[in-house]
């Protein structure tokens, strides 16, 4: 096994196990993903695509195997299962969830705000003083969150409760969230469920333009293969929790082995 991440790669998975039981969610999966890149995760319904997400972001502890990562080309290799759960965010890596994310009580802007709280260097004392430097560090905080809202065409809504809002708003505001910790790697999970096509078709232009502004790498799992095929540029296909094709969306789609896993075989 590779000692370290090669510095082209922000991640590399080895070997990565997980059991629950007798089930093995994932079996021996190992990949890795180019910094700067879409990359896609896909496979059909209990793949285990969700899975592999949550030992990256150690929501799970891998039953064995391990995932290196690499927040810049210099820096040194860490092995994630060393990082408490609470500290994974400290790296660079910020995830959506399947079910939206967002605390309903708090405006729009608010909820941006608190997601950048690990910015805050003002000890408790300042806090609790309100003194000058606690108010730079929140104007500092607030101009950020205005620049990401209006990124995300989502500046009309800064003082609306989420409570209430549409879907696809909420969706967008997620992912706002994560641009505020200055993330590397941004992990999606299911980010056009509950989406209509109108806002699918945007959601691939909002991926394009985080990639670009922002210089992260994006993985996403997504059952919506037009999304993926679309905004991707390598894609890795499982199945049973084991590796089925890796390639560029053109391979993937002309894969015997993913429209067999999709489709079935026909029986004579």
């Amino acid at each position: 096994a590779q000692t370290e991440v090669a510095g082209s790669n922000i991640i590399e998975v080895e070997n990565l196990c997980m059991y629950f039981g007798g089930i093995k969610a994932v079996d021996g999966l190992s990949f890795e993903v180019r910094r700067g890149e879409i990359f896609g995760l896909i496979g059909p319904n209990g793949a285990g695509k969700t899975t592999v997400f949550n030992c990256i972001t150690q929501f799970y502890r891998p039953t064995s195997g391990r995932v290196l990562y690499r927040s810049t080309p210099e820096a040194e290799a860490v092995d994630l299962s060393t990082v408490k759960i609470h500290d994974v965010s400290t790296l660079g890596i910020v995830r959506t969830f399947q079910n939206v994310e967002v605390v309903p009580e708090l405006s729009v802007l608010d909820n941006l705000r608190i997601a950048a709280y690990r910015s805050y260097t003002s000890s408790i004392l300042t806090q609790m003083l309100h003194l000058p430097k606690l108010r730079r560090e929140e104007d500092k905080v607030t101009a950020k969150a205005m620049e990401v809202l209006e990124f995300l065409g989502l500046t009309l809504y800064k003082d609306f409760y989420a409570h209430g809002l549409p879907y696809g708003i909420l969706k967008k505001v997620e992912i706002a969230r994560t641009l505020m910790s200055d993330p590397k790697l941004i992990i999606l999970d299911e980010p056009a469920a509950g989406l209509n096509d109108t806002e699918t078709e945007e959601l691939i232009g909002i991926i394009g333009q985080i990639q670009e502004k922002y210089g992260c790498t994006i993985l996403l799992v997504e059952h919506d293969m037009g999304l993926v095929m679309k905004v991707c540029n390598r894609i890795l296909a499982i199945s049973f929790g084991k590796h089925l094709a890796l390639g560029t969306p053109e391979e993937i789609q002309a894969s015997p082995e993913v429209q067999r896993a999709y489709l079935g075989e026909e029986e004579d």
